[in-house]
């Protein structure tokens, strides 16, 4: 049984307040070539206002349109994902701008080479299936972060890689990146490696760059993913069911415009609400952002829309004990309630700051997620009565039992980190912290991970990408 706050009738109450407001208030749109398409395609535009409004019907027929599963392929192709209802799966968090630095513990400007490192460490975790953009590198112009993000993540993993365009104009050198490790455009239709997503501004609008890098993922027919992002009580309503209004709306909106651009394009639910804390003004990491979770997948679930949704989310500055029960709290509660996708490995200070050691623990704190997912299995073998009463006939103990030989690796889950042995002997190992144990395991990766090797000439054309993509961009 999945864990669900929301009845079905208040969901629906949800989805019809979405549509009303899509009907009667509508989106802006910031691309008059893209408001004389939805005009055409059946939306009412105002031109000189820039919204659109999109009829209830015409919601429901894009939404039957979308494929209800989608499958995310790697470069490596045992990395692939299927999102299907009953899987559940994990990321980095994406874009931080700084880094905690491994070595000196303090926080400093993402590079290039921490790009690298960090999605080689991803591409060694076991329970981190996707390889999200997870820090910028600050040491290139600003105009080709994403562009030089993507060749590093394309040269370090095999996993499927997040496409995350900064703008319209450095979209087309990811793409071209894609191809050339893919080996072409046809290639890349049929196995599409990246996943794109684009995110309205709360409250609902879409400016001219989101618009444009839609259109062109869209019409590659690539992995969609609308990512609103709306802080309850600044960009969105207060109260949650306000806010789980708006992010749907916003959400529906990006849907009906991918399908009116290319029907059948594979579509992901992935929200990102959080709430803004009354007292700072900064975003929060409180419970709510787990509850708002579990809001968002039961909608996507009443589509049948695969979610990907906040997990391990921290506003903690530090590795401490914060981090441990807003990341296990916000992560474990949409997990039950059936998330395709849980998002936010690696992050600290809201998403703004990522941390090497973390992205290892989160790893952990997934794994165990994922075990409390698969509950408990109930029938003849493992209700044990036979054991039960073969122990205590012969005053034995269930240690030296077959049955617990045979069961006790899928029953438990073994933490890499975690120290579970006597004190003595966490002593006489050096009395580490997990964090320290995380730091070794980071240095263990670096040292020792092969990723899976792009061809030579792959990655010269890489690089002759990245000059071209410098000397287009960064100059103007």
């Amino acid at each position: 049984m999945m864990l669900e706050f929301l009845s079905r009738d208040q969901i629906e109450k949800i989805h019809s307040a979405s549509l009303r407001i899509l009907e009667d208030v509508g989106v802006t749109v910031y691309e008059d070539s893209f408001l004389k398409f939805l005009a055409d395609s059946g939306a009412d535009v105002d031109f000189d206002r820039k919204t659109v409004t999109f009829s209830s019907s015409l919601v429901m027929e894009c939404i039957k349109k979308t494929p209800k599963r989608v499958t995310l392929y790697a470069r490596d192709p045992k990395c692939a994902v299927e999102l299907d209802d009953g899987k559940i799966y994990a990321h980095a968090v994406g874009g931080s701008a700084n880094v905690v630095d491994p070595d000196s513990g303090e926080v400093r400007p993402s590079t290039r080479k921490d790009v690298a490192n960090l999605t080689k460490i991803i591409d060694a975790l076991p329970n981190l299936h996707l390889c999200t953009m997870i820090t910028l590198p600050c040491d290139v112009p600003e105009q080709v972060r994403d562009v030089y993000c993507m060749a590093e993540q394309f040269q370090n993993t095999g996993k499927n890689v997040d496409a995350t365009a900064l703008s319209d104009k450095g979209f087309p050198f990811m793409v071209e990146l894609t191809e050339a490790v893919v080996g072409g455009e046809e290639e890349l239709r049929k196995r599409p490696i990246i996943t794109c997503s684009f995110s309205p501004t709360s409250p609902l609008k879409f400016s001219g760059d989101v618009v444009r890098v839609m259109v062109q993922g869209t019409k590659l027919g690539l992995p969609m993913a609308v990512l609103p992002c709306p802080m309850a009580g600044a960009t969105s309503p207060v109260t949650l069911a306000g806010s789980l209004v708006q992010q749907n709306a916003e959400t529906l909106a990006g849907l009906v415009m991918i399908q009116l651009v290319n029907a059948g394009t594979p579509f992901m639910y992935c929200p990102r609400v959080l709430p803004i804390d009354m007292q700072s003004g900064m975003t929060s990491s409180g419970i709510e952002v787990g509850i708002l979770s579990v809001g968002c997948v039961q909608i996507a679930k009443y589509y049948g829309f695969p979610s990907d949704v906040y997990g391990l989310d921290t506003t903690s500055k530090i590795l401490d004990e914060q981090v441990a029960f807003e990341k296990g709290l916000n992560g474990v509660l949409p997990a039950l309630a059936g998330a395709n996708m849980l998002s936010g490995a690696g992050s600290i200070e809201g998403g703004i700051t990522a941390s090497y050691e973390q992205l290892v623990i989160d790893d952990e704190i997934f794994g165990m997620i994922f075990r409390a997912v698969k509950g408990i299995e109930v029938d003849e073998e493992r209700l044990a009565v036979d054991v039960i009463a073969k122990v205590a006939r012969e005053e034995s103990n269930f240690l030296q039992q077959m049955h617990t030989l045979k069961h006790f690796r899928q029953e438990q889950y073994f933490p890499k980190l975690s120290d579970r042995s006597s004190r003595s002997r966490w002593q006489e190992m050096g009395s580490k912290s997990i964090v320290e144990v995380a730091r070794e395991k980071v240095k263990k990766i670096l040292a020792e991970h092969q990723p899976l090797p792009l061809d030579k000439d792959v990655v010269q054309e890489i690089e002759k990408i990245l000059k071209r993509a410098t000397r287009s961009l960064a100059s103007a």
